[in-house]
């Protein structure tokens, strides 16, 4: 048997959202003790002190693969996983029924991290396609995307639907409606993409039910959620009421400060999953990682423990990857851990507007564990 003792840290149960000291008992790629741990029989020792220790982060929003793309174009799934201390991403949207067959070689096969996906409901990633992939019927099949689904149940965890005009074209509110049927089919949950209109975001809310994700909530673009005098529109409320997810994932053009600052840290609205949106043309700026997403988030005066349920238990309960022992540590689970510091110095932080505001400390991720192979961050963050 190979023993990890992770100690010295400060221990987050993002179950209760509290943290305090303790350590991480790892044997065989699963988690033997958390707390007070007798280290009597430890192979390996791993000193946190001055650390944070919580289960493995989820980037519960990526898009780093593409069909379109050649091998060497795309992301590699640790190159924004394991190398910044990210334990699981969600490709949310990269591919889509056409393109699906593909995904596993192109993205998961040889990937140290756990890798899974949401179909889109159009030709995402369909040579030719460079936009628009929801915009034409011949583009948009709800039978060959249920099919889809049926092939990959392995790693197949929802449905993405664009819902803006530059993907969804004059079909607008159609291919949402269609979204949300693959999704009642596939009994899976539906995340739902907002920007500019058509359609309109009121007309997507009403959409989304229960245990959905809408993502780049907090977008600066016309239409978004707040009312010109600052307040919610009445179908952003409805829609937190009925236990709608709300997401921010900042792409390359969907987090703006001012309206992050303005929903979050002064009207209370949710910010359940912190997510990056990660793809090519935003890994150097805007996104970089989940860990300097996580800075962004502090500025908006949420806790450390409360950002943190933000890329782990709540993506994984959204994306039902708790089934697949990601999420939360608990004896018994795969050892899923990500070792991480605050850094208490300013760092400078655009949002996707180029907006630079200063941070006054940052996160900065140290190590991760997948099923108990440890991986050191070596990604700029």
């Amino acid at each position: 048997m190979t023993t990890t003792l992770i100690e010295g840290g400060t221990l987050i149960d993002v179950t209760t959202g509290t943290s305090a000291p303790g350590a991480v008992l790892i044997r065989d790629g699963v988690v033997a003790g958390l707390g007070a741990v007798d280290p009597s029989g430890v192979d390996e020792r791993f000193d946190a002190s001055g650390m944070y220790v919580s289960p493995g982060w989820i980037d519960g929003h990526s898009r780093g693969w593409s069909a379109n793309r050649s091998r060497e174009e795309n992301l590699r799934a640790d190159q924004f996983g394991v190398e910044q201390g990210v334990a699981a991403i969600v490709e949310a949207g990269s591919m889509g029924a056409p393109t699906a067959d593909e995904f596993p070689a192109g993205m998961i096969e040889g990937a140290s991290t756990k890798v899974f996906g949401a179909i889109n409901i159009g030709s995402s990633g369909a040579p030719g396609i460079e936009g628009g992939h929801s915009s034409k019927w011949e583009y948009v099949s709800l039978e060959r995307t249920v099919a889809a689904v049926e092939r990959h149940r392995e790693w197949v965890r929802g449905i993405k639907v664009q819902a803006s005009s530059s993907h969804t074209g004059l079909l607008g509110l159609e291919a949402v409606k269609i979204a949300r049927k693959a999704a009642e089919l596939t009994r899976l949950p539906l995340m739902a993409h907002i920007g500019n209109a058509p359609p309109l975001l009121e007309d997507v809310l009403d959409l989304l039910r229960r245990g959905d994700i809408v993502t780049h909530t907090y977008h600066g673009k016309a239409g978004g959620i707040l009312e010109r005098d600052g307040t919610p529109i009445r179908a952003f409320l409805d829609a937190v009421e009925r236990g709608v997810i709300v997401a921010t994932s900042h792409g390359r053009a969907s987090y703006s400060f001012e309206v992050a600052e303005r929903a979050v840290r002064e009207l209370g609205m949710p910010l359940d999953i912190i997510s990056t949106d990660m793809h090519p043309g935003n890994i150097e700026r805007y996104s970089r990682s989940v860990a300097h997403n996580l800075t962004k988030s502090l500025m908006l005066d949420r806790s450390i423990e409360q950002v943190i349920q933000a890329v782990t238990i709540n993506p994984a309960r959204a994306w039902h990857l708790d089934a697949d022992g990601l999420g939360s540590l608990a004896v018994g689970r795969p050892a899923h851990v990500t070792v991480f510091r605050i850094n208490e110095a300013p760092i400078e932080v655009v949002d996707t507007l180029d907006e630079v505001r200063t941070a006054p400390r940052w996160v900065e991720p140290v190590a991760v564990w997948v099923d108990g192979e440890r991986f050191d961050r070596t990604a700029s963050v």
